[in-house]
């Protein structure tokens, strides 16, 4: 039978358990207790260190992104005042090929002019020296070279200027 109770064995059941309690509890329980602390303490430092790191790496992500826009900004200006540059550049290129263009053409029109005014010298000079062989000719004359230029020259000189 099973389900006999003898009062005997009752009480050696449960002084044996508190006995095995009390020495579990010195012996056992302390250590346990101390490595399960351990283990929580362990536990809260991870959690706080994992916590630090988290906020730190927040911290470093907000500071990157400050650093990022910043140097965006920095960015922006610099090609803003690239172009302004080249712009100023271009404009002052601009300038001066406008500048020497419009001297180059002035020295061409002197260049020009001094050709034409040489030209009619030349031309003069030429259609004296055949007045004077045509007026030879036709007179039969000798005339002193010198005194028929001088005639020439005086003829020449009362012609009008041709225009400029």
């Amino acid at each position: 039978m099973l389900l006999n109770l003898e009062p005997g064995l009752i009480f050696w059941t449960i002084v044996t358990f508190l006995l095995l309690m009390f020495v579990l509890r010195m012996v056992a329980w302390k250590p346990l207790l101390t490595m399960l602390d351990e283990r929580e303490q362990r536990i809260e430092e991870a959690l706080a260190q994992a916590d630090r790191s988290r906020k730190e790496a927040e911290q470093q992500a907000e500071s990157n992104r400050a650093a990022l826009e910043q140097a965006q900004t920095e960015a922006r200006a610099a090609i803003a005042e690239g172009r302004e540059l080249a712009e100023r550049v271009a404009q002052e290129v601009r300038e001066r090929a406008e500048g020497e263009a419009a001297q180059v053409l002035e020295k061409a029109r002197r260049t020009i002019e001094q050709e034409k005014n040489n030209a009619i010298q030349e031309l003069r000079a030429q259609v004296a020296d055949m007045a004077i062989l045509a007026t030879r000719q036709i007179l039969d004359e000798q005339i002193d070279e010198n005194r028929s230029r001088q005639i020439v020259d005086d003829v020449i000189s009362r012609m009008p200027d041709s225009p400029n």
